[in-house]
């Protein structure tokens, strides 16, 4: 190998290594439950039946001093049974979060704060008070690398302004907690 291949292939991983933005996937599942379902004497049984899973993209703009923006588009479903009535919403989740690594190496921690904005879809619910709804995300986890992907698993606190649905048989809980894992570049 000649010297100036040697320098390229150095030029060209150091670059490849800096690069400003990522992008993955977060998998995850929530630790607390997002809606709290209440007995109903004129309904009979009345039960929530949600999919524990939160899955989406995200995208980081790596900023100096171990700052980085992140963006992530997280969807979740519910469904709801009472005496053969079936309800169902889904669910998308925008947070805004400022991440800050604090240490370089191998495994790196960090915490995130930010905005995040929801808005529901496919609503089958009478006692729905919003369609969107924002909050407050707090959170913390690890990034590692495992061969070429960046995985962060971590864990978040989201603590929404309001009840998106406050009635007799379901209402939202404002304050959730997840554990997600990224998978990224």
């Amino acid at each position: 190998m000649s010297a100036k291949t040697v320098l390229f292939v150095l030029i060209a991983a150091g670059c490849a290594s800096a690069q400003p933005f990522g992008a993955g996937l977060k998998v995850g599942v929530p630790v607390t439950d997002a809606f709290k379902v209440l007995p109903d004497p004129t309904l009979g049984v009345f039960s929530g039946e949600s999919p524990r899973y939160t899955v989406g993209p995200y995208v980081e703009l790596r900023l100096p001093a171990s700052m980085a923006i992140e963006v992530d588009a997280l969807y979740r479903s519910y469904d709801f049974r009472s005496s053969g009535l079936d309800l169902s919403t889904s669910s998308w989740e925008f947070p805004v979060l400022i991440k800050h690594r604090f240490a370089a190496g191998p495994v790196r921690p960090y915490f995130e704060a930010g905005p995040s904005f929801s808005h529901l879809s496919d609503i089958k619910l009478s006692s729905l008070n919003h369609l969107s709804n924002y909050g407050i995300v707090v959170g913390g986890g690890l990034e590692f690398n495992l061969f070429l992907l960046k995985v962060s698993p971590e864990v978040r606190y989201t603590g929404w302004a309001f009840r998106n649905f406050d009635g007799s048989q379901v209402q939202s809980m404002r304050n959730q907690l997840a554990v997600l894992v990224g998978f990224g570049f």
